[in-house]
C-alpha cells in the first residue's frame, strides 16, 4: 500500500494505491481521501464507487512468452525503433515531469483543477519511476510509474504529438519500444503485474474494435480486469465545493 499526500490551498488531498482493504483510521488528517484499488469493496457509507478497466500484463512467464503476447503491429513498431536507434533511459527529474502533467492536465481538463491526482514530488522520489523515449536529443514519449514491488501502474503518459506521416511512425515505434523495455526493466526487478492504466471505455467487450489509446493499449497482450476508485470527503461542505468545480470544468 502506497500512501501519497498533497496540500491545495487549505485541502489535504490523500491518495491510496495498492490497498486491499480501507485504512482510514490509519490517515491522522485529510479532507479529501481517494483509493486506487483492484479489490471491489462493494458499496460503502460515505464513500463514492467508481469501477474502471485497466489492461494489466502477467511478468511472471518467460519473457519470450510475454513477447509473443504482442501483437504483430506492435512488435513491428519496436523493432523498427530499435533499428532507428530509438534510446530509452530512466530519469530522475519529477518536477519537469509533474511541471509538463499539470499544463496538458489544465488544457484538456484530464484532472481537477486542484490537481486531486498528481502525486507529489516527495512521493515520486521515493516510489516513482520516470522513463523517456528519445530519438537524435528529442523526447518522443513519457511515462511515469508508481511501484510498490509487487505493481508497476503507469500514471501518466505523453506521447509526442507529430504533424508528418513519418513523424507520427517514428512516435509510436518510439513509444511502443518505450513499453516493451520498461516491462522488461520491472521484469528484471520482480515485479509481476504491469498495469497500463484506465481504458477510455466504460465497458469493454472482449471482441469489440477499438481505436486510440484503448487500441495501443490492448495490443500489449495484457488482459483486461476491473480497478476500482473510492472517493471519501471529511464534510459535506467540502464535498458540494468540490462538486461544483467539476461541473463547471464540464460545462
Amino acid at each position: 500500500m502506497l500512501i501519497t499526500e498533497r496540500k491545495f490551498g487549505i485541502f489535504k488531498i490523500v491518495n491510496i494505491y495498492f490497498s486491499e482493504a480501507p485504512v482510514i483510521e490509519n490517515i491522522p488528517d485529510w479532507d479529501i481521501v481517494k483509493y486506487h484499488t483492484y479489490t471491489n469493496w462493494g458499496e460503502m457509507k460515505g464513500f463514492e464507487r467508481k469501477k474502471c478497466f485497466t489492461t494489466r500484463i502477467d511478468l511472471s512467464p518467460d519473457i519470450n512468452i510475454i513477447w509473443n503476447r504482442i501483437k504483430r503491429q506492435h512488435k513491428r513498431h519496436i523493432r523498427r525503433a530499435q533499428t532507428k536507434g530509438v534510446t530509452i533511459t530512466l530519469s530522475n527529474n519529477f518536477e519537469e515531469f509533474l511541471q509538463i502533467n499539470k499544463k496538458v492536465s489544465k488544457l484538456k481538463n484530464y484532472v481537477y483543477p486542484f490537481e486531486l491526482n498528481l502525486p507529489s514530488s516527495q512521493f515520486l522520489q521515493k516510489y516513482g519511476l520516470f522513463f523517456i523515449a528519445e530519438y537524435q536529443d528529442e523526447i518522443l514519449g513519457r511515462n511515469l510509474y508508481i511501484n510498490d514491488g509487487n505493481s508497476a501502474l503507469l500514471v501518466s503518459a505523453f506521447q509526442k504529438k507529430e504533424n508528418t506521416v513519418e513523424h507520427k511512425k517514428l512516435s509510436i515505434d518510439a513509444n511502443c519500444y518505450l513499453h516493451w523495455e520498461v516491462m522488461q526493466y520491472f521484469k528484471n526487478k520482480g515485479v509481476v503485474n504491469y498495469d497500463l492504466s484506465n481504458l477510455d471505455c466504460d465497458e469493454i467487450p472482449i471482441n469489440h474494435q477499438l481505436s486510440g489509446g484503448d487500441y495501443f493499449k490492448r495490443n500489449f497482450g495484457g488482459d483486461i480486469s476491473s480497478r476500482y476508485e473510492y472517493r471519501k470527503f471529511k464534510s459535506p461542505l467540502i464535498k458540494n465545493m468540490i462538486l461544483l468545480m467539476e461541473r463547471s470544468i464540464n460545462t
